[in-house]
């Protein structure tokens, strides 16, 4: 299960092959983004009660977004699946060489650049900034701005 969760497309797979792939990466992702928003859902509740509405309203925010995260997951699956041209153009661009060099250099670049920032956030935030919700989310912001924009970088450059 896991080995086909984590699995990537192959040189000599099929079109269909890779179909079945992404419809059961996607399902499963989809499945455990439902699968946690119900569980936030039910600890929702006792938050409410011994913590007040600040931190209820912020867990609500969490399993809605995972809600909509589930739908939009699915609903993009289900257009790349449904269109076959697609479907074998995304399967070409995922097996290229080139994309996949690409992708490493960017990942590891990615991982340097955070690790700086995150030291530096621990040492200015320690006196400087209270706020705990941005040693949480920065790392994430940084994550879903950096990956792609240094991966299109590196696509344009080499």
């Amino acid at each position: 299960m896991l080995k086909k969760l984590f699995a990537t497309p192959q040189a000599g797979m099929s079109d269909k092959e890779y179909g079945d792939l992404i419809r059961w990466q996607t399902n499963f992702i989809t499945i455990l983004f439902i699968a946690l928003s119900i569980f936030l859902f039910a600890a929702s509740i006792p938050i409410y009660y011994f913590y007040g509405h600040q931190l209820g309203s912020f867990t609500s925010g969490i399993y809605s977004g995972l809600i909509g995260g589930a739908i939009g997951t699915k609903l993009a699956s289900m257009t790349y699946l449904s269109n076959p041209q697609e479907l074998h153009r995304k399967k070409i661009k995922e097996i290229d060489e080139r994309v996949q060099q690409v992708r490493q250099r960017a990942d590891a670049l990615t991982l340097k650049i955070l690790l700086v920032i995150a030291y530096l956030a621990f040492i200015l935030g320690a006196s400087y900034f209270t706020q705990y919700f941005w040693y949480l989310a920065s790392p994430l912001f940084l994550i879903l701005i950096l990956q792609p924009s240094l991966r299109w970088l590196l696509t344009k450059l080499l």
